[in-house]
């Protein structure tokens, strides 16, 4: 039996990944020869990155064509990702050249369950001067009353699998902070009460390996493998059926060191990586005197630091906590972690 259209286009973020969008997919597959999926969402959400959805939906649609991008993946095809927050008409122009660049060919049809689809589908019939319909699934939710959002404010095991739903629960906590501020301390202590995974800081054995010596390059290939080690711990503490990962610096530590090394703008990626999503960020506060282990810099490049740390943050407007006073204060103040974590 032929089916009601060749080609079909789904868009989402699918952050995470539920009933209701297996639902919507489905209803497309079932109407097209080829149906076409795009994830992407900027910022990402904790327990959501790309790594995870895409992962997600090729394990329910290996059929289809997902295509699941970053703001990393889309600098490398040539694009700016658009913020969740940009106009209608910016959205879908990305979503145009997405598909003509990565799929090479128009479609059909687009599948949405909001009323975006219709103007979403006139945009891109303009954009290839050939007919797209708007096909609406499950409009009122009437058959899945939940949305991404309600899921990430609070996991429901009802309504996603097991698998995303285990990754919702796996907490990923990060400390930054400025040089000699207790970060390796408390994060290895955090992963050790919560029985969970430590992410070392992969920038100092970079540092060791270098001989001291780093360049603009050596900054982006310390934040792309802290990223690439983090995702590993992630899907090592799955495996395991732990729910805390504790990251020992972000990309964003990365970026600031960049900014007071190099008169150079740094790399579009390496920005793009300290965007980076953390379900709790904890800011370390330089308020104790700095340790001079010989690798350390002087005490006002750490105040340099730690000011770029407090402006990057408020530009960003990641949210955060800042961790104050001695180590043992710290650890207090870390503890009111545990029942927001066992809650889940």
């Amino acid at each position: 039996m032929s089916k009601r259209f060749r080609t079909g286009l789904v868009v989402g973020k699918f952050s995470p990944l539920h009933l209701g969008h297996r639902y919507l997919l489905a209803s497309a597959q079932a109407a097209c020869e080829r149906l076409l999926i795009i994830s992407y969402s900027r910022p990402e959400f904790p327990g959501c990155t790309a790594d995870l959805r895409r992962r997600w939906l090729n394990r329910y649609f290996p059929d289809s064509q997902c295509l699941v991008v970053d703001a990393v993946d889309a600098l490398t095809l040539g694009f700016e990702l658009p913020l969740n927050t940009a106009s209608d008409a910016c959205q879908r122009q990305f979503c145009a050249d997405l598909t003509d660049r990565c799929f090479g060919l128009p479609v059909d049809a687009v599948f949405s369950s909001e009323d975006y689809g219709q103007g979403f589908a006139d945009y891109l019939a303009a954009h290839w001067r050939r007919p797209v319909s708007s096909v609406l699934v499950n409009r009122d939710r009437s058959s899945y009353p939940i949305s991404g959002s309600k899921l990430r404010d609070c996991p429901d095991a009802s309504w996603v699998d097991s698998e995303v739903y285990a990754a919702q629960n796996c907490q990923r906590i990060a400390l930054i902070g400025a040089e000699s501020t207790g970060k390796t301390t408390l994060s290895q202590w955090l992963a050790q009460e919560h029985d969970g995974v430590w992410v070392p800081e992969f920038g100092r054995q970079h540092w060791h390996d270098c001989g001291g010596v780093l360049t603009s390059a050596d900054l982006l290939t310390i934040a792309r493998t802290q990223v690439e080690n983090e995702n590993r711990a992630v899907e090592g503490a799955l495996f395991a059926g732990k729910t805390v990962v504790v990251c020992d610096t972000t990309p964003l530590t990365t970026l600031i060191y960049h900014k007071l090394m190099f008169d150079e703008p740094p790399p579009a990626e390496l920005v793009a990586l300290a965007e980076r999503p953390y379900h709790a960020l904890w800011l370390c506060a330089a308020d104790f005197p700095m340790i001079q282990d010989g690798t350390r810099s002087p005490e006002s490049f750490r105040l340099q630091q730690q000011a770029l740390y407090h402006s990057e943050l408020t530009r960003q407007n990641m949210a955060h906590q800042v961790l104050n006073g001695p180590i043992e204060r710290r650890k207090q103040s870390l503890m009111s972690l545990k029942p927001s974590i066992r809650e889940y």
